[in-house]
Parts: C-alpha cells; sequence; structure tokens
C-alpha cells in the first residue's frame, strides 16, 4: 500500500487517553495498522497513527519482519508535525544534533563497527565517530572483539561531549533491557516441570550455568547426563543450545529479590534403566567400561546411565587387597551378570570366568579338588582351588576339617604354597563361597581303596566306586565290618 494513502497527520494534537501529551525519547507501545512503501503505521492509542521508516524492521535479508496486528514498541522521536517514532536511530538518519538529542532522549542509535582498538570498538555514526570501551560490548567480557567488525549494531549514547567529537556508546545497557524485559517473560512461565530451550553460559566443576531467556539456572552435573562424568566439558560446551527441565524454583537465602532455579538436562531423556537394563538377564555375558574403583570393589559402566560392581571378590580367582590390582579406570572388560534388581537399579557382575553358577567342572559339593593352602588363619586354611570354574576358585578349609587336632600348629602343618585334597562340602548359593575338608577326602579315598580291595562294591552301602559314601566312617571301621559279614 502506498504512503500516498496513509492518513492525514497534519495539524493533529498527538496526546494519548486523558489528555497525557506524549514527549520526545518516551518508549510506546503500539499495534501495526498499516504497511506502506516507505513506513509502516502504528496506533499508539492516541488520535492519529504514528509512523516508522520501513527499514527499521526489515531483516537481514530485507524481508518484513512484522505484519499487521503485531504489537511493537519504539521511540519517540518528533511529535509535531508528525508523530514519528524509531527502534533505534540508523546511521542514516544520525547527524551531530540528533546524537545529542539521541543521548538525552534515550533513544537508541544505530552504528557500524568500523575497527578496534585496545579499549574497545571504534564505531561510524552516519559520519560521527563514537567509541564503545570493551566492558560495554556485551553482557560478559568480550575477548575477541575483532568479530564485531563491519557489523551494524544498536547502542546507547553514554556520553556526548566537546560537540561531538568525544561521544561514548554502550551496547551493553540495550542488551540488559533486553535482558530484563526476556527475564520478565520467563518468570511468567517459570514453575516446576516447566521446560525451555536454553544456551549453556558457563561451564564449572559442580554444574552448567544455562540462560533460559533473561535469567539463568543451573544444571548439577548429575542432572547433567545418565551416565557419571567428571566434568560437564565432557559432554557440553559453552554456547550451546539445549533443551532443559526446571526441576526447582527458589529464592536465593543471600539475595531475596532474585531466583535460585534447578534444572535438569537428563531429565528430559529417556531412562537407560528401562530401555537397557531390564533387558540383562542372569548369566549374560557383556561388555563394559570400568568407570571408577572403590575399596570395595569397581563399577563398569554397561550403557550410559546403567552401571554394575564387580565385588572386590568376583575380579580375580587370586586374592588382591584393592581393585587398582587387577583393573583400572577406562578399562574396557568382559563381565558376566549375577544379578539384577531393577527395584534398587543395581546390577551385581563378576569378572572371573563362568562368574555365575554353583560349581562347573569339578567344583561341586562332594567333589575331591586339588588345593594350594594361600593363607594360614587361626580359624582354618585359605587355599586356591586349581581347575573349574573360577567363581569357586577359593574356598576355606575350617581347622577342625584339617585332620590336623585342635593343639596342632596349622602353619607348620600346612605351610603356604602347600598342595592338597579336600572335599567341598558346602557351597553357599549367594556368596558362592565353599567350605572343604581334607577329613573328608581322605575318607573317601580310604573307602574307594577298600571298596576296590573288596570287589568294588560295599554291601552295607551299595556305592558305585568313586561315588561319595552316603557315611563316611574310618578304614578300621570298613574292615570291622567286612570281617563281621564274614
Amino acid at each position: 500500500m502506498s504512503d500516498d494513502n496513509k492518513p492525514d497527520m497534519g495539524a493533529m494534537d498527538f496526546r494519548m487517553p486523558e489528555s497525557r501529551r506524549l514527549e520526545p525519547g518516551e518508549l510506546v507501545e503500539g499495534t501495526v495498522v498499516l504497511v506502506g512503501d516507505k513506513h509502516i503505521f502504528l496506533d499508539v492509542g492516541g488520535k492519529s497513527e504514528a509512523s516508522i521508516d520501513i527499514n527499521e524492521v526489515l531483516d537481514k535479508d530485507g524481508e518484513l519482519s512484522v505484519e499487521v496486528g503485531q504489537k511493537l514498541e519504539a521511540y519517540i522521536v518528533s511529535v509535531h508535525p508528525e508523530l514519528v517514532l524509531s527502534r533505534a536511530l540508523a546511521k542514516t538518519q544520525l547527524n551531530i544534533r540528533r546524537i545529542e538529542d539521541a543521548k538525552e532522549m534515550g533513544i537508541p542509535v544505530e552504528g557500524k563497527v568500523t575497527g578496534t582498538n585496545k579499549g574497545g570498538l571504534e564505531v561510524d555514526l552516519g559520519g560521527a565517530r563514537g567509541f564503545c570501551p570493551i566492558s560495554q560490548v556485551d553482557l560478559h567480557y568480550c575477548e575477541e572483539p575483532s568479530v564485531y567488525v563491519g557489523q551494524d549494531l544498536r547502542f546507547r549514547v553514554t556520553e556526548f561531549k566537546d560537540d561531538g567529537r568525544n561521544i561514548v556508546l554502550s551496547r551493553r545497557a540495550l542488551l540488559e533491557e533486553e535482558r530484563e524485559q526476556e527475564a520478565e517473560e520467563t518468570r511468567a512461565q517459570l514453575q516446576e516441570g516447566a521446560e525451555f530451550t536454553g544456551i549453556v553460559v558457563t561451564l564449572q566443576p559442580y554444574g552448567a550455568f544455562v540462560d533460559i531467556g533473561g535469567m539463568q539456572g543451573l544444571v548439577h552435573i548429575s542432572e547433567i547426563a545418565h551416565g557419571r562424568i567428571d566434568h560437564p566439558n565432557e559432554v557440553l560446551k559453552e554456547g550451546e543450545s539445549v533443551r532443559v527441565k526446571v526441576l526447582r524454583v527458589e529464592a536465593d537465602p543471600k539475595k531475596p529479590d532474585r531466583l535460585r532455579v534447578g534444572l535438569s538436562i537428563k531429565a528430559l531423556k529417556g531412562d537407560p534403566w528401562e530401555e537397557m537394563a531390564s533387558s540383562l538377564s542372569e548369566g549374560a555375558e557383556v561388555e563394559g567400561t570400568v568407570v571408577r574403583l572403590q575399596p570395595f570393589g569397581a563399577f563398569v559402566q554397561l550403557s550410559p546411565g546403567v552401571d554394575g560392581l564387580v565385588h572386590i571378590s568376583e575380579l580375580s580367582d587370586r586374592r588382591i587387597a584393592h581393585p587398582s590390582e587387577v583393573v583400572e579406570a577406562g578399562q574396557k572388560v568382559n563381565v558376566r551378570v549375577l544379578k539384577v534388581d531393577l527395584g534398587a537399579k543395581r546390577i551385581s557382575l563378576s569378572m572371573r570366568e563362568g562368574g555365575g553358577g554353583m560349581g562347573g567342572g569339578d567344583h561341586s559339593v562332594g567333589s575331591v579338588v586339588e588345593v594350594t593352602v594361600n593363607r594360614i588363619k587361626p580359624f582354618g586354611l585359605l587355599v586356591n582351588i586349581k581347575g573349574g570354574g573360577p567363581r569357586n576358585s577359593r574356598g576355606l578349609i575350617p581347622a577342625e576339617e584339617t585332620g590336623a587336632g585342635r593343639q596342632a600348629n596349622l602353619r607348620k602343618a600346612f605351610p603356604e604354597g602347600s598342595e592338597l585334597k579336600a572335599m567341598i562340602t558346602n557351597i553357599e548359593p549367594e556368596s558362592g563361597k565353599i567350605r572343604l575338608s581334607i577329613t573328608a577326602a581322605k575318607e573317601q579315598e580310604e573307602h574307594g581303596d577298600f571298596a576296590s580291595f573288596t570287589g568294588g562294591s560295599d554291601k552295607k552301602g551299595g556305592n558305585a566306586p568313586g561315588a561319595a559314601p552316603a557315611s563316611l566312617g574310618t578304614l578300621g571301621d570298613l574292615l570291622k565290618g567286612v570281617l563281621d559279614d564274614k
């Protein structure tokens, strides 16, 4: 629509309702009512429309960025003979007097950054030269001011001295005003459970600060990812756009007029326990990565957010004092699933071959195995069992099952490294702990020798050769029984 069709605004008294006269420099809000070739017109609540140069509402591609019915804020530049508004005085509209007026009325001005120096940015204001100190370039310290060279930016004129020979500008002042307006809109939506798209502002060892629109919230390190991380920079970078969920909103005890906002990134991602852990079955063999060591065992990550524990007793066939003797953080390992507790979100793992069963190979109750004495304790012998499943490669021979007598010195009778034969008498289902007996092994061996001597059977017991007898006695008892039969 041509500007020729715009309403005749000459000689009109531009007053707001209740006779409040509009003043230059005042920020007003209006509704776009008409778009012309050179201007757009807004209804600001007075007796006539106000105009804005159409170049102020074109985007970087030269396309119109507003439409009829849209609300817009702008500054009053003049009220006579027409009501003229400006979102910021363009550099093509500027001269020394208008720059001075912009300073007095608080109207932003537009300028092109032409260069930098040690103190900040050099700005062309339509022929006049302005200077923006480095501290006033952005909301945060600007480390690379050269990135702004060649850009058209908006500034607030903070100083106008020496008839325009000394003009100081601030971009930060405008950004803070925009930020506060944005913060008001954010606060209106701020509640637990609300979701925002934000920008990562800073990373700290304890978490990431995210700008969610004029205000920042903290994503604690525990709320960044389902998997364990040591520092937020492992998964995030400053300037990155992220989706967050509000966990809590509370007043800052140090600054009651401010809010502390707790955010979460992982809350918007699926629970890995539901996705993976439920598919794990006891006895399954999987690959994982050792993520951290504790005196009691090693935590192994099976997938991001799903860790399992390899207890120290399940790390090796040999006795170890600390997990670091076997594994280190970051190491890839193959593990067997021993137990899955979905309710408690716990997985028990084993790195010992065949890690889940009660036995395996010759390791079953009643079998005689070869053992090596590893340690001697007052209560018995701690031994390593040769062959069979690794879960059952260690066991205890109680002192009373060694056959050495109550007063015997176990260290002298069974020096460390001694090789013996012992019978497995018990395997605890949950822990896999094994108890053995040297006495029982000797009795079974004596029974086998006697059965062979008498023709392969025990007339009283009927046990097959090599089988564990139902009741074991001494060789003398067995001989007495045979003689009695004869």
